[in-house]
């Protein structure tokens, strides 16, 4: 079957149809996929059932190097680009996220280059909730005024874990101290470099603190709360309840996503790869 790329009805996204992760993507192929996400920013596949951990990782190595997740007790045995992300532990791996809400972020590397891709795709699934939020930060930056993008354009954010994060229950580490010296400057606004669309990234997770270059911090904050608040509009939202051995290939530098809360007495496993892509300006210097 020839692959078919058909957008969602939604502000970002499209379903790619006549794809088989039984077999890495060809040079032709992943240059089309790659493409369709640089266009769409996500990419959803509807599997019958997960790929096998090989299959997973022979997909995510066609678009670059695979970045191992900072929380190392969540990562599968044998491929530590994979990490599991479940309110479980099965067979000695940790799950990581717990059933809370996790408020939009983009993940990050605090050493260079940028992850630039995501891939997560589901394995067991609760009667409820679990939903997880994409925002379309390329509209975002659009529909800013003039003078704001005049004010964010050439401004980088300092980013490092948060004081306080819980390495044991929530973000699960084995040494989370020696993470909490890493720090990185990343560009306010993000550029795609094969199609040269803008972005507005304001990664105010709930891992990081962020301190906003030449401002002071309470200007710093109140700037990222702005920014965080216009691109959270409904409008750029696209939400996607989730069925088993389904896979999401996403833009992480030029989206944010969430993950709604779901019963806590009920599994929810999804496995979760960073792929590295290209570097920031400021990561580099």
């Amino acid at each position: 079957m020839s692959l078919q790329i058909t957008p969602l009805d939604a502000p970002l996204g499209a379903q790619v149809a006549g794809f088989d992760f039984a077999s890495p993507p060809d040079p032709e192929t992943t240059a089309r996929l790659r493409g369709a996400v640089d266009e769409h920013l996500l990419l959803l596949f509807r599997n019958p059932e997960p790929p096998t951990p090989e299959q997973v990782t022979g997909f995510c190595e066609s678009f670059g190097p695979l970045r191992p997740t900072l929380a190392d007790k969540s990562r599968l045995p044998g491929f530590p680009g994979i990490n599991r992300v479940s309110n479980v532990n099965v067979d000695g791996v940790v799950g990581t996220g717990g059933c809370d809400v996790v408020t939009y972020h983009s993940d990050l590397s605090f050493n260079p280059p940028l992850i630039e891709y995501l891939y997560l795709d589901a394995v067991a699934l609760p009667s409820s909730g679990g939903a997880t939020k994409w925002l379309n930060l390329v509209a975002a930056y659009q529909d800013l005024d003039v003078d704001t993008k005049a004010r964010i354009d050439d401004v980088g954010v300092v980013y490092r874990l948060r004081d306080g994060l819980d390495f044991g229950g929530y973000f699960k580490a084995t040494d989370g101290a020696a993470l909490l010296a890493d720090r990185t400057c990343i560009s306010l606004v993000q550029t795609n470099p094969r199609n040269g669309r803008r972005s507005v990234w304001p990664n105010t997770g709930p891992d990081f603190a962020a301190d906003v270059e030449g401002l002071g911090a309470d200007e710093g904050a109140e700037l990222l709360a702005e920014l965080f608040a216009h691109c959270t509009q409904d409008r750029y939202v696209y939400e996607h309840n989730w069925s088993v051995g389904e896979s999401v290939f996403w833009l992480n530098t030029q989206t944010m996503h969430q993950r709604e809360a779901f019963p806590p007495k009920q599994v929810r496993e999804l496995r979760h790869v960073n792929i590295l892509g290209h570097t920031d300006p400021r990561q580099v210097a």
